[in-house]
């Protein structure tokens, strides 16, 4: 009787250790998909991102997980932003960045990856609501202009 017994708490205690063990390195990986370098571009004109005024010129975005990026720019011109995932019905073909401009401000709003469905939203910031707005009683007109800017797959490091 005392045998069976262990056996049966030792068969236990391997199928815990083993579904522990699976978990540990299903999440590793994870982890290590999920902070990686996504994509660089050169943003030809200022920005928004977030609460954060960006300057022209050459950006590295790095998802560090499922809704923080990093812009790395110009002059130390570094950002994390909040952002959720987004979907799109077709893959897309290039990877870019989509940006709603109102009348001369900027504003970073998408980031799409070439062959993948899945890409990065972020929400609109108070400044951008006040942008649409602003926009809105000028010219009578509500919708944002979109501009895409062509991304460039980061190296492998």
């Amino acid at each position: 009787m005392n045998n069976s017994r262990l056996n049966s708490i030792l068969g236990s205690s391997l199928i815990a250790c083993a579904l522990s063990l699976g978990t540990l390195v299903s999440t590793q990986t994870a982890a290590a998909q999920s902070t990686n370098t996504v994509a660089e571009a050169n943003i030809p004109f200022a920005f928004q991102a977030g609460s954060q005024q960006m300057p022209a010129g050459q950006y590295r975005i790095v998802r560090e997980s499922s809704s923080l990026v990093l812009l790395s720019g110009p002059s130390h011109a570094d950002d994390f932003i909040l952002m959720h995932e987004a979907t799109s019905l077709q893959v897309p073909s290039k990877g870019k960045i989509v940006f709603h401009r109102y009348g001369d401000k900027y504003f970073l709003s998408q980031i799409w990856t070439v062959g993948n469905p899945e890409g990065l939203e972020s929400s609109k910031t108070r400044a951008e609501k006040d942008a649409m707005k602003e926009t809105r009683l000028a010219k009578n007109d509500s919708a944002p202009s979109l501009v895409e800017v062509a991304v460039n797959a980061a190296p492998q490091r």
